[in-house]
């Protein structure tokens, strides 16, 4: 392969071939332009060449898409700095909402105005940083205390369910308000009872199921919108009647609550609890799409599924090929193809750099399977042993 010097590869040019960095990592497809963006983060790694059998054009080569597009060193570096400004977003989001809740414990304190705003940031950045945002929450907690992260967890799920289905603005904050506010009775019911590793006695089971009611009272009392305090009220409910406190049924819930019920439902069975483990992303969709209908609503529950893909983000999976790899990126347009970070090639081997392989309809390699906890276990092992 010719090297070409970074410095005199013109801004937007296509080059027809792949570029790489190296012998064994891929930096551009023949589809994706040079910028200056690139070349000023590959200035500061201090790569002075990249190396190619192609030459340099002003627009991509014709018929392209004959194999799978592979992610790039462009995309990897723009995404550093997006995933640490949502993590320090996220944290600053719990942190705040934790302060809301200490203040309602210590001094009675609960403000639409401070809680509409906390919502309004959760949309805004959700609309701009959609796929960060969502991989980033569902994955571990840390602290005793879940309460403040699984109520904004929950509340982003709703949020980006009711952007998927338009609601207007006044009724995405609404539905926030709903989201983050979904667990406010557990406040008012002892720690010990809802953060026990223990089997719970009948007693405090009722005392948990109290909590969509005492939610309610809450919220009421604060002068909360009643579709707000609705959805709380309702966020445990079931289609079939089978939920609680009121044993509603289809229509009789709201839409505020059908929608939070499915939000909480997923983040609850992807979380780990001190009682429980976690499930992976794509087992809590497939074990939740069995209850369509019966626990949930058919409407509300595939605008999850459009929304996060039946294999959401950090979900593992085997390809046809025997490769393996984590799923990245998600488009709501074509929800069974992600993208996936590539680990380990078909014969086991770690990639020496983890390319990324956008799947499509009609692709020879596809996605066979979902890994088994055990698996995902063992394919970390064997990546381990080589870094």
């Amino acid at each position: 392969m010719k090297s070409l010097s970074v410095a005199n590869i013109p801004d937007s040019a296509y080059i027809d071939m792949p570029v790489f960095l190296d012998q064994g990592y891929i930096l551009l497809s023949p589809d994706i332009p040079f910028t200056s963006g690139l070349r000023e983060r590959l200035e500061h790694w201090k790569f002075g060449e990249v190396f190619t059998e192609g030459t340099t054009g002003d627009a991509p080569p014709q018929e392209l898409e004959t194999q799978p597009r592979f992610g790039t060193m462009e995309e990897d570096l723009n995404e550093v700095e997006q995933i640490e400004d949502t993590r320090k977003f996220y944290a600053k989001a719990v942190n705040n909402l934790d302060d809301v809740f200490t203040r309602f414990l210590n001094r009675s304190e609960l403000r639409i105005a401070e809680l509409s705003e906390i919502v309004k940031e959760l949309i805004t950045y959700l609309r701009s940083h959609k796929r960060f945002i969502l991989s980033l929450p569902f994955t571990e907690e840390t602290g005793s205390d879940y309460l403040p992260s699984t109520c904004v967890k929950t509340a982003l799920l709703s949020l980006a369910i009711g952007d998927f289905l338009k609601l207007p603005p006044h009724k995405l904050i609404e539905l926030g308000l709903a989201g983050i506010l979904h667990k406010v009775g557990m406040l008012k019911i002892p720690k010990n009872i809802w953060m026990s590793e223990a089997n719970l006695t009948d007693h405090e089971k009722k005392t948990i199921f109290a909590h969509p009611v005492i939610g309610f009272k809450v919220l009421r009392t604060y002068s909360f919108p009643m579709p707000v305090c609705l959805a709380v009220l309702e966020h445990a409910e079931k289609i079939d009647g089978s939920g609680y406190p009121r044993k509603l049924t289809g229509d009789k819930i709201s839409l505020y609550g059908k929608i939070v019920a499915v939000a909480c439902a997923y983040n609850g069975a992807v979380s780990k609890r001190p009682w429980k483990s976690e499930l992976d992303g794509h087992s809590g969709i497939m074990d939740m799409l069995k209850e369509i209908g019966k626990h949930y609503d058919e409407r509300i529950l595939r605008a999850l599924v459009y929304t996060l893909s039946i294999y959401p983000l950090g979900t593992y999976v085997e390809l046809s090929n025997g490769a393996m790899g984590v799923v990245v990126r998600n488009d709501s347009e074509n929800p069974k193809y992600p993208t996936i970070r590539l680990l380990v090639n078909e014969t086991g081997v770690p990639y020496a750099e983890t390319p990324l392989l956008q799947t499509k309809e009609g692709d020879e390699i596809t996605i066979a399977k979902a890994l088994t906890k055990s698996e995902v276990e063992k394919l970390k092992a064997t990546i381990g042993r080589t870094r």
